[in-house]
């Protein structure tokens, strides 16, 4: 039958007719061959499958788990001291440098000790004669100090009975004699300083002169004398000679006598006149008002003066015949109570001169120049190399698990070797947030064993949050996550089964099995493996990369 032809739109043809039996024979076998050559190509293409790695297992034991809390800081000295002197001054002695090693109690710088040196001697003195003092009190007045003050009030007492009798006839005849002679002190003074500042008189003049002239004539015969008989060899012992040097001497003398009466007077001369005139003057008023006292008789101011000296001396007599009393004792005890204290005071501001170390530790800083004045800064810092303490920064989450007295090990990543047990010993109750970050401070103190380590060295801290002991363990791998449950595969008679367990404190990895399972039954830790597809035949062909498989 041949095929109809039928317009369907514009442009548009559909061919409609029937096909015959041969043609549909030749098709079916023409796809069969295609399907069965391309099932061949498929075989030899696709990847060889994986060989089956079989899971492992392990039996479940008792043992210790630990639960950690990791964090990392760095080594501070416990001890540290910021040592000053207690007190300013030159500096003198430096006796230390960085690094050193000292011992309690070494001294590590000086200061000048002069002034305190002078200071604590002065105080000594006085605590000396607080206690003369004391000792005086105790053993009373000596028979010495005694008469004396019985002298004393005899003297008083007969003073006062002239006063209250009157001046006598001797009295003021004696009165105006002293003043008839301080009169005449005063006429000579008031001359002999006239007559200095006056200077020589006329006929002292010419007298000098004259003198001095006929010493001068005397001279030249003795010279011409000694002139004449000069040339014998025995000169040196004739007359002549002795009368030549005579006159010399008295030339001389006369020549000094005549320049010292010309010359003016000298200041000290002057001051010591004025000062003659001065005492002449006053000793005049003085006997003028002694007379006139004595010719008008005591007065009442008299009366009084002298009997408070009677009162005076009488009460001294009395003090020094009595015994020290009770009140006497403890006043001159506090004294030396208070001189003590002066010496005590004094003797700690010289040893404040001494900067002196505390305990056994390593100089970290060191602020001195010999010859500068200290001003109460810091002058040495000193480290206890065997007092440390490592702090660390935990995160918020994690300070629930950490108390103090937790134990702890501490690794440093300078000392690679280095495993030191350690405790938590304080906790700041002060946050950081650094970031929106909360952490808190906490001490941790290592078992130095002998180890040295510097102040600022990092360390990785693992403080021991939980510990249990003789549990039941598997490792992490082996427990799986069920719904809200947990489940582990166990191997019983040959064959698996999937158990419910309760777990408890786990850790990267172990965790503990509080219930489900048995010591020593075995449970199957899945195996996780990578299997590289390959393409046979082709050296290296085109696999799809690394595929995960787990049993």
């Amino acid at each position: 039958m041949g095929a109809k032809a039928e317009r369907i739109g514009a442009g548009t043809t559909r061919v409609r007719g029937k096909i015959g039996l041969g043609r549909l024979a030749v098709l079916l076998v023409a796809f069969l061959a295609s399907v069965g050559a391309g099932y061949v190509g498929y075989q030899r293409l696709a990847p060889s499958p994986a060989p089956a790695i079989p899971n492992q297992t392990t039996t479940v034991r008792r043992g210790t788990i630990a639960a950690t809390v990791t964090a990392t800081g760095s080594v501070v000295p416990s001890r540290r001291a910021q040592l000053t002197f207690g007190t300013s001054g030159v500096l003198t002695e430096v006796g230390v440098a960085l690094g050193d090693r000292v011992k309690a109690g070494q001294v590590l710088a000086k200061l000048d000790p002069a002034t305190l040196d002078i200071r604590l001697a002065q105080t000594q003195s006085s605590l000396r004669s607080a206690q003369i003092n004391l000792d005086k009190l105790k053993q009373g007045a000596t028979a010495e100090e005694i008469a004396s003050a019985r002298a004393s009030l005899v003297s008083a007492r007969a003073k006062y009975d002239d006063i209250a009798r009157g001046a006598t006839e001797a009295d003021i005849k004696a009165a105006e004699q002293s003043l008839v002679s301080a009169q005449s002190n005063l006429t000579k003074a008031l001359a002999d300083q006239a007559k200095l500042k006056a200077g020589p008189t006329e006929d002292q003049i010419t007298v000098g002169k004259t003198d001095l002239e006929k010493k001068r004539i005397a001279l030249q015969k003795a010279q011409a004398d000694y002139d004449r008989v000069g040339w014998r060899s025995d000169i040196g012992a004739r007359p002549e000679a002795t009368a030549l040097q005579q006159a010399t001497i008295d030339y001389q003398a006369s020549l000094a006598n005549y320049n010292l009466a010309m010359a003016p007077p000298k200041p000290e001369d002057v001051a010591t006149a004025d000062k003659n005139v001065e005492s002449a003057q006053a000793a005049l008023v003085s006997a003028q008002a002694r007379l006139d006292q004595l010719r008008a008789g005591p007065t009442d101011s008299d009366l009084q003066s002298a009997q408070a000296a009677v009162a005076s001396a009488n009460a001294q007599l009395a003090l020094k015949t009595a015994s020290a009393t009770n009140l006497d004792l403890a006043a001159a005890q506090e004294q030396i109570n208070q001189a003590e204290l002066a010496v005590r005071q004094a003797e700690l501001d010289l040893a404040k001169t001494s900067l002196v170390a505390p305990f056994d530790g390593v100089v970290a800083t060191v602020n001195l120049n010999l010859g500068e004045q200290t001003s109460g800064t810091s002058a040495v810092t000193l480290v206890d190399p065997n007092s440390v303490r490592v702090d660390v920064t935990v995160d918020e989450s994690d300070l629930s698990k950490v108390g103090i007295g937790k134990t702890a090990q501490v690794a440093f990543d300078a000392l690679p070797d280095t495993r030191l047990q350690a405790k938590v010993i304080a906790i700041s109750p002060n946050a950081t947030v650094q970031q929106g970050v909360v952490t808190y401070l906490v001490s941790i103190q290592p078992d130095t064993q002998g180890a040295y380590l510097p102040a600022g060295m990092t360390a990785n801290v693992n403080i021991v949050a939980d510990q249990r002991d003789n549990i039941l363990l598997v490792p992490n791998r082996a427990v799986r996550t069920q719904g809200r449950g947990r489940v582990v595969e166990v191997v019983a008679d040959g064959k698996t089964e999937m158990r419910q367990v309760t777990i408890g404190l786990s850790n990267e990895q172990m965790t503990e099995i509080a219930q489900g399972l048995q010591e020593g039954e075995q449970v199957v830790i899945p195996t996780t493996t990578t299997a590289p597809a390959r393409v046979p035949g082709f050296g290296g062909g085109i696999g799809t990369g690394p595929m995960i498989m787990t049993k």
